[in-house]
């Protein structure tokens, strides 16, 4: 397996109070004929409020770009599924815990 060098590009900056946000690219990336590259969005926090604060950073990726041997340029995106599936296992839990809860109180009258 042969390495290649990867580059990362930063696309845009936005700031908002206390926190920017940057869209990077890594790539592009050749496979089969095809040139891919990789887009993501980055966001960091400071959370503080001097030199001794933290910087709480979170990555997200936001789509893959493709560009095929024939020259078609599609860009694919890519869902964060993350956030719904802890929000599906906390509503979960919170039912679990409401039947538990009613199941017992009847059991004990």
């Amino acid at each position: 397996m042969r390495s290649m060098p990867v580059s990362t590009k930063v696309i845009s900056v936005s700031t908002k109070a206390g926190s920017q946000s940057v869209d990077t690219t890594v790539g592009p990336l050749a496979f089969d004929g095809r040139t891919i590259t990789l887009v993501a969005r980055t966001r960091a926090m400071h959370v503080g409020d001097d030199g001794r604060g933290a910087l709480h950073v979170r990555s997200r990726p936001r789509h893959v770009e493709v560009l095929d041997v024939d020259g078609r340029h599609k860009v694919l995106a890519v869902h964060d599924v993350e956030r719904t599936l802890v929000r599906t296992i906390a509503i979960a839990g919170l039912a679990a815990a409401f039947v538990i809860r009613t199941v017992r109180t009847r059991r004990q009258k």
